[in-house]
């Protein structure tokens, strides 16, 4: 009969052996032998041969099962998975299973039979399995998704751990049942969700909707929430397999873009200036109380409505300019006239710009106007002021990796190669570090990530800046987990994430926040130039104007023409500073050249010579010939003549005038001081509006406040900035930082 079962299992390619405890003899299959490789008569059947073949790591637990095994004198099967070395070097699994067929009175083993099975293939596959779903776990730990089972039939709801996380509730708090779910959910969203889900399972649209959930500790969250459904040949439903991951960071961004522009539309509204703020369509989306009043629409509803439509006699010029400044372009005018629908006249000065939604995203257009209607009605009544009066007028943008730490082999998936822009045959070679990083630093620290989370066997989580074998700058999430065995970690796997979108969200979020502070801090410094400096100018001409009309004699005529003069020279004083400091706010495409400092110093100082021989002035110019700067020609120009002329200026009667310039680097930034020992300025009193508009400080009759605001506007527009330091009858430094 054992003979029979030994060629049967020999037909099928199984391994049999059987130990004689009385003969003490042995016997391994041909079968067997042949698994291992070897032809029969190249192994003696012994226990010996059997367990020369196991893995030595492994024999010792073996060899203790099978002692135990046979010690209990069970007749019960003994059944073990067994790794044993083929002739070629290669590990193969055999399913060993004996038993004990025949013992002695005494209870003694007499006979054991066995059988052997190559499961080597089962174990693999068991091992990618295993892997796939380690990897599965890994990918939806890294995006933070969270994957959940509901069973229709029984109220089962099952959870994996990520779901917990996104619910913010513990594992033994939670029924796993439907209403436990529903219970988590924000009052407002629940009929709804009850209503999606609903739909989902009778079929009528896919389940993906977003809600809110409340933690137990009364924090709320966004979930984005998505599924199947599974059914049965009758069509019904039977099972719901879904995801959720938390989007309250993209809410939040929504909300935060949201309020920036509704604080940017109250600011429109309450601007002293007629201002219209339109949508890309043209439709009003917000206008101040001064554009009702100079445009007639006091009472009329405008919000939500197209601008052509509140006026119809828009011509085509003026659809194109709107056009052109939806594509980016700013345009303005000192005057232009409109006929309106009734017949009426009306001069403003106009200037549109577009307005960004982010930073390369145009979201509208800014509209500034101011009537001036009055004021060219009386122009031309008298064409001997048309030039003065005219000149008022001219102020106006998942891969996953593995690395064998054994072998010291890596293997990057067809992602992951793609997120550094590598070809698919690429193999990766442990160089990638000094390749794909920034800088040392950063390949460094990744370096120290990688060796920390095989020292401690915690995972990591970090992002990271790299540059692709194209050399495009990518942000990537880096996520990865030690694998240990027998006390030592013999891989690492984990996964690479394209994150760019996401950083560029972010970054342009804070763009657009930095563009509506910088519009609105723009459109305050509009409203203060047309409100206060302009208007001043023009009601005393007006007023001028009115004396003049009814001046009686030639000598009050020539009086007041003269008077006339002087305030036109003021208003030409006051347009011309603006018009500088619109031109060096406005000015996108400063070009930059190399210039020597120390020539430009000697040029300056060349150009005030007068001035340094009449007080006596000594200018040291310590600035080395070697020192270059990229800057702005006429602006370094500028610049030099308003600070040398202004120490000039302020100098201590009491002292000969002594005025440094000296350069070094600080940080890799070239730094030019200059100090003189002038009259100082009292920094504790006036240091936070030191550079402000029309801001002075000593009671000299020529200071009118507004060289150092151009100043540091054309430092800053060049990239640099200022700083100073100065006391009181001691002197000042100013230093200039360039870029």
């Amino acid at each position: 009969m054992i003979h029979i079962l030994q060629t049967i299992l020999e037909q099928a390619h199984a391994g049999y052996w059987e130990k004689d405890f009385e003969k003490n003899t042995s016997y391994l299959s041909p079968a067997w032998k042949s698994m291992l490789g070897y032809e029969a008569h190249e192994l003696e059947d012994s226990i010996r041969t059997w367990q020369s073949h196991i893995l030595p790591e492994d024999l010792d637990n073996i060899r203790n099962e099978f002692e135990g095994y046979i010690k209990t004198n069970t007749r019960q099967l003994y059944e073990a998975d067994i790794r044993f070395r083929h002739r070629n070097g290669s590990i193969v699994w055999f399913r060993c299973t004996c038993k004990l067929v025949e013992v002695d009175p005494k209870g003694k083993p007499v006979l054991m039979l066995g059988t052997y099975f190559n499961v080597t293939e089962s174990k693999r596959i068991e091992s990618e399995l295993k892997l796939t779903v380690d990897r599965l776990a890994l990918a939806t730990k890294a995006a933070k998704v969270g994957i959940w089972d509901l069973d229709l039939i029984e109220d089962r709801l099952t959870w994996d751990d990520a779901m917990y996380e996104l619910y913010g509730v513990k594992v033994d708090t939670f029924s796993g049942a439907y209403k436990a779910w529903e219970a988590g959910l924000h009052p407002e969203d629940l009929e709804r969700c009850r209503i999606e889900h609903k739909n989902a399972v009778e079929g009528f649209k896919d389940f993906d909707m977003e809600f809110r959930v409340i933690w137990p500790d009364g924090a709320i969250r966004h979930i984005k929430a998505i599924a199947i459904v599974q059914r049965a040949a009758s069509g019904k439903a039977f099972r719901m397999v879904g995801t959720n991951w938390d989007i309250t960071e993209h809410k939040d961004s929504e909300t935060a873009l949201k309020e920036s522009y509704e604080l940017t539309k109250v600011f429109i509204e309450k601007a002293p200036s007629a201002i219209a703020m339109f949508d890309t369509n043209m439709r009003y989306m917000a206008a101040s109380q001064q554009w009702f009043a100079d445009y007639g629409l006091i009472g009329t509803p405008i919000l939500g409505r197209s601008h052509y439509e509140i006026f119809p006699e828009i011509g085509e010029e003026w659809k194109q300019i709107h056009k052109e400044c939806l594509d980016g372009k700013v345009q303005r005018r000192d005057e232009e006239l409109f006929v309106r629908r009734d017949g009426s006249s009306q001069w403003i000065i106009w200037e549109v710009r577009p307005w960004y939604r982010s930073q390369n995203e145009i979201g509208g257009i800014l509209m500034y106007t101011e009537d001036i209607s009055a004021l060219k009605r009386k122009e031309l009544e008298r064409s001997r002021l048309e030039e003065i009066l005219t000149r008022t007028n001219e102020a106006a943008q998942i891969g996953s990796w593995e690395l064998d730490l054994e072998t010291n082999t890596r293997v990057w998936s067809k992602v992951a190669k793609a997120i550094f822009e590598l070809p698919e045959d690429y193999i990766p070679n442990g160089q990638e570090g000094a390749r794909f990083f920034k800088s040392e630093l950063e390949r460094k620290r990744s370096a120290e990530i990688l060796a920390e989370s095989i020292a401690s066997g915690k995972p990591f989580d970090y992002e990271v800046e790299i540059v692709t074998a194209k050399g495009n700058f990518v942000w990537t999430r880096s996520v990865g987990k030690p694998e240990y065995l027998n006390g030592k970690c013999i891989r690492v796997s984990g996964t690479f994430q394209n994150i760019q979108e996401q950083k560029e969200r972010e970054f342009a979020l804070q763009g657009t926040l930095n563009i509506v502070n910088d519009q609105n801090e723009r459109l305050l410094n509009f409203a203060h130039i047309v409100s206060h400096n302009l208007r001043s100018h023009a009601g005393n001409i007006t007023m001028l104007l009115k004396i003049l009309e009814e001046a009686t004699t030639a000598a009050e005529k020539e009086e007041m023409i003269a008077y006339i003069k002087k305030a036109s020279d003021s208003l030409m004083d006051t347009v011309l500073n603006l018009n500088e400091v619109v031109s060096i706010q406005t000015n996108k495409n400063i070009r930059n050249t190399e210039i020597s400092l120390r020539d430009y110093i000697e040029k300056a100082s060349q150009t005030i010579s007068g001035d340094i021989q009449k007080y006596n002035v000594q200018i040291r110019n310590l600035v080395s010939e070697a020192v270059q700067v990229r800057c702005n020609a006429s602006y370094m120009e500028s610049i030099l003549l308003n600070f040398l002329t202004n120490a000039v200026k302020y100098r201590n009667p009491q002292r000969n005038l002594e005025i440094t310039l000296t350069a070094e680097y600080q940080r890799s930034r070239l730094v030019l001081s200059i100090e003189d020992n002038g009259i100082g300025i009292d920094l504790n009193k006036n240091g936070d509006k030191l550079f402000g508009m029309y801001k002075t400080f000593h009671n000299n009759r020529d200071s009118k406040g507004i060289g150092l605001f151009i100043t540091k506007n054309q430092v800053e527009a060049m990239g640099g900035r200022i700083e100073v330091e100065s006391a009181i009858n001691q002197g000042t430094v100013f230093r200039i930082f360039f870029p």
